[in-house]
């Protein structure tokens, strides 16, 4: 392997970073339009986090996503801690990553012919007592939804 996995900070957008904080309830639902993530905060803000274009030689809208609880995982925090550490970012309780030299994408290489997964990201969010993983080529349309 020789590589390190290493996180890097990742926030989709300027609103997200201002109204969106600590994520107390999500849910995933996989269907004939995509994968859609929604996360709900502390101030009942919700975020829709949807991959919904296909993946160039998948004919699907992702290559993988799993969900795992935080106690298995618990060796991202460090990882986490350290791209905070030298991130520009103000907002960690909302804070989404990208993995390089994913452990998880480095998986799935041997399964795709001629290089075909090298365009693909491996990207974390964190929730509440657990994490969301996706591998896609592309980033997913984020929608921030403030409640009243």
């Amino acid at each position: 392997m020789g590589r390190k996995q290493t996180l890097i900070t990742w926030e989709p957008t300027n609103e997200f970073k201002i109204e969106f904080i600590e994520v107390v309830k999500f849910d995933m639902r996989l269907s004939d339009k995509g994968l859609t993530i929604t996360l709900v905060d502390k101030m009942r803000t919700t975020v829709d986090i949807t991959y919904d274009k296909g993946i160039r030689y998948l004919g699907d809208y992702i290559a993988s996503f799993r969900y795992t609880s935080e106690i298995p995982m618990s060796m991202l925090a460090s990882l986490a801690e350290e791209a905070r550490d030298t991130s520009s970012l103000k907002n960690f309780e909302s804070c989404f990553y990208k993995t390089l030299h994913s452990e998880y994408l480095d998986w799935f290489k041997p399964h795709f012919p001629d290089g075909l997964a090298d365009g693909l990201e491996h990207h974390i969010f964190p929730v509440g007592t657990g994490i969301v993983e996706v591998i896609s080529d592309y980033e997913p349309s984020v929608i921030l939804t403030k409640t009243t």
